[in-house]
């Protein structure tokens, strides 16, 4: 399976996208949770990650389903252009639920272009053309709810609204909260992304440095401000300075090898 992102044509890496959506659905008579063909996306999340130059740079956004501004057509070409430029595609249990949701949804909306949403929501549970952090942490046994993992790492996770309000929001045209909360279960899967990751490695590297880069990309948007808990997780605090600590032994280590290069340069010029 693959845990990270492809190379395109030599040039920077491509994105990792965690992504998350919101639905609503007619309830149930006996309170259980509705079939998935039954859930109509009000609202997808998008977290967006890349290196490039040595540095993690990031693109958090997401859209909610409102009359004047976005559509349920519109929601889904831009979920299906992210994932056509991603070089890895992860969710929690995105690839039974999330990915289904939208492909039925495009079909719904007769979109029989958007091929890279269709190609996540048709890969298989062990390739890794979508990687299903719900099917990770669970070895493909048991799945758990992203809360239960966050709660465990320490990333902050379902702050002030969660899966069962969006109905309510929903009917009470709270669109604005649905977005931001799609935003932050969004962000919570890229922070699990990198935990997994960092674990299948071995290289606490992985996620320190990436998580200390969210926190200073959160720290200088505004609109982001709603992401603050973020900054105060637990795994977040034991990150920043480990980052530090990583990033000040790479540079003491490229001015080393620079100087000793520097040094072998002269040596061969007056020999």
């Amino acid at each position: 399976m693959r845990i990270q992102p492809r190379r395109d044509n030599g040039r920077r890496a491509r994105p990792i996208l965690a992504y998350d959506i919101e639905t609503i659905a007619p309830a149930l008579e006996d309170g259980s949770f509705p079939p998935w063909p039954t859930h109509q996306p009000v609202a997808v999340g998008f977290a967006e990650a890349w290196e490039q130059g040595g540095q993690w740079l990031f693109d958090i956004d997401a859209l909610a389903i409102t009359e004047a501004v976005t559509n349920e057509a519109a929601m889904i070409r831009e979920a299906d252009r992210r994932m056509a430029g991603a070089g890895v595609v992860t969710s929690y249990n995105g690839r039974q639920f999330d990915a289904l949701v939208l492909r039925l949804a495009a079909q719904r909306q007769r979109l029989w272009d958007c091929k890279a949403l269709a190609d996540r929501a048709a890969s298989k549970r062990f390739g890794g053309e979508h990687l299903d952090l719900a099917d990770a942490y669970s070895s493909f046994g048991r799945k758990v709810s992203l809360a239960s993992i966050a709660d465990e790492l320490g990333i902050a996770v379902k702050t002030d609204v969660a899966g069962g309000d969006v109905g309510q929001l929903w009917e009470a045209g709270e669109t604005e909260r649905i977005r931001r909360y799609v935003m932050e279960d969004a962000v919570a899967t890229l922070c699990v992304y990198f935990a997994w990751v960092a674990a299948r490695a071995a290289d606490e590297t992985l996620v320190t440095r990436p998580l200390a880069a969210l926190a200073r990309h959160i720290e200088a948007r505004a609109d982001l401000e709603h992401l603050q808990p973020f900054l105060d997780c637990q795994l977040m605090w034991w990150a920043r300075p480990r980052a530090m600590k990583a990033d000040i032994g790479a540079a003491l280590s490229r001015m080393t090898h620079r100087l000793a290069r520097e040094e072998s340069e002269r040596a061969f010029a007056t020999s």
